[in-house]
């Protein structure tokens, strides 16, 4: 049975996977580069809590870490490339230390592949009717 926390979550990430789609689908620019990154930065962390929160309650795997969280959904076979995952780890971690516009340009470039990647999770993970959760 999903909690109301797991279809918040659900609800708020596909919004957050659309405002990022928006972002990408923008020229690019200095502000259009930075507003991608930062949807990235919110839609990574409120993907990996989602995914925790699903974990915990359709499969009963209790985790505390996004890496932890991504390789038990490899696990359950919810991803498929574990190693973009595995990288948005990574971009996430470089972005929140400090700003480098070089970082920030190759992180921008990956963008497009990790927005396929989180929704492609989202439609593994999302029912329409989330009382439908077992």
């Amino acid at each position: 049975m999903s909690s109301d926390k797991l279809n918040r979550n659900l609800i708020n990430l596909k919004k957050a996977l659309n405002r990022f789609e928006e972002a990408i689908q923008e020229s690019e620019s200095s502000i259009v580069m930075d507003a991608t990154v930062q949807r990235f930065e919110f839609t990574y962390e409120l993907t990996w809590k989602t995914l925790k929160t699903f974990l915990e309650d359709v499969h009963g795997i209790r985790t505390v870490s996004p890496r932890q969280v991504f390789k038990e959904a490899y696990a359950l076979d919810l991803i498929k490339k574990e190693e973009v995952f595995l990288e948005m780890i990574q971009s996430r971690n470089l972005l929140s230390h400090t700003y480098n516009e070089e970082q920030a340009k190759v992180i921008y470039e990956k963008c497009p592949a990790y927005l396929i990647a989180m929704k492609n999770l989202f439609k593994q993970i999302y029912i329409d009717d989330p009382g439908q959760y077992s």
